[in-house]
């Protein structure tokens, strides 16, 4: 059931990578937390249940240094969500500390070759007790072995930390602050009773000198491991916006390349960084939708290669502020809102005759449709019947 469980995760895993650019970019630290959670869960069950040489050869010893970035990766997550910066600092070199030693730690294991890894394995399978024996530097494995889910505890209670002093010092009614609240609260939660739990089992394991003991011994802590692991992986589905982040739209919407606002929607000396309040207010929408308008008078979905990105990098406003903005607030993802522009250029073209002069396929390369196929589907989404049913109403 593990083995499902962690496939599972590797495939949400994948999921949330492929749709990290329209995103705040502080879930790229989300997506290595998951990522490393489904490899320590793959490792534990090549340890446990596989059997299979080849698999424990792979995955034993070779992963673990990562396994000690899973903390930082919460952590890191965490304060970029709450502080809408993904960026590291120099400061931040010491969070890999702890994976530096653990490589260094096994670095005779990690380099030596593939059929002393097997022959590891088969002395694994043989006797579980062999898996704290493996060849390490100057930090024997049974310390390293306990160490793993301290550290992942020490980071997810820093994280706690943060939430719990963000939260006590601001008072939040918006919809997305309750949800990234309810969220946080329980990742951390469940990444707590997890840990908890399986540094409980290891101790169990230590005790006993035998893996396949152990976890028959303390088989209720790794029921509670696994349930934590299923809910994580599954938590995507139910908590889908988060991948958002907080809207603070307060520095983002202000551009730093002195474009003009209109001076009833905002009072501005300068356009350099303003305060965070962390609230999205009807003057913040307001000034979010002007620039919006302004920025579409130029027509720039007209270029057949016009996306997020490009409007993004066109405007100064964040990729997953703008999803936020689409989608919490018009209620229409982007392609959509892209296509419906796309399809108000052509009626207003026939509307001024160009109908007349030019083809179906015309208008759409004008208005800026890639293929024939898009502009069709587009046309009878929006519109209800398709292109050449419009002309013929209009005859």
């Amino acid at each position: 059931m593990l083995l499902y469980i962690t496939l599972f995760g590797f495939i949400v895993t994948f999921i949330m990578f492929i749709n990290l650019r329209q995103t705040n970019k502080a879930n790229r630290y989300l997506f290595f937390f998951f990522l490393f959670n489904n490899i320590y869960a793959l490792a534990h069950y090549a340890t446990i249940d596989s059997q299979n040489e080849d698999l424990i050869a792979i995955m034993l010893v070779n992963f673990s240094p990562i396994f000690v970035l899973t903390g930082p990766a919460l952590y890191f997550y965490v304060r970029g969500l709450l502080r809408d910066d993904f960026t590291l600092r120099r400061n931040d070199l010491f969070h890999f500390i702890p994976f530096l030693i653990y490589f260094i730690n096994i670095s005779g294991y990690l380099f030596s070759s593939y059929e002393h890894k097997l022959e590891f394995a088969r002395r694994m399978i043989s006797d579980p007790a062999e898996l704290i024996n493996v060849e390490h530097l100057f930090i024997p494995g049974i310390i390293t072995f306990l160490l793993r889910p301290v550290f992942v505890i020490g980071y997810v209670l820093a994280s706690a930390g943060m939430v719990i002093k963000y939260y006590r010092n601001n008072n939040f009614n918006e919809k997305q602050h309750t949800l990234i609240y309810k969220w946080l609260s329980f990742l951390i939660v469940t990444s707590l009773i997890i840990y908890v739990n399986f540094f409980l089992f290891s101790l169990v394991a230590i005790n006993l000198s035998n893996y396949e003991e152990a976890a028959q011994v303390g088989r209720y802590f790794l029921l509670i491991v696994l349930i934590g692991v299923i809910l994580l992986n599954i938590s995507l589905l139910f908590f889908p916006n988060i991948l958002y982040g907080l809207p603070q739209l307060d520095y983002a919407i202000l551009s730093s390349s002195k474009r003009q606002v209109n001076p009833e929607l905002i009072n501005i000396e300068t356009p350099k960084k303003q305060p965070r309040s962390f609230e999205i207010s009807e003057e913040k929408l307001a000034l979010l939708k002007y620039k919006v308008d302004q920025y579409i008078e130029k027509k720039p979905y007209l270029n057949s290669d016009f996306n997020l990105t490009t409007m993004s990098a066109d405007t100064d406003i964040p990729i997953h502020h703008l999803s936020y903005y689409l989608n919490e607030h018009l209620h229409i993802n982007f392609n959509t809102w892209k296509n419906d522009l796309k399809i108000a250029q052509v009626i207003k073209l026939i509307q001024e005759g160009s109908g007349e002069i030019l083809t179906l396929d015309a208008l759409a390369k004008q208005a800026g449709f890639g293929s024939r196929t898009s502009f069709f589907n587009s046309f009878k989404q929006k519109m209800g019947i398709t292109p050449s049913e419009y002309l013929n109403k209009l005859d």
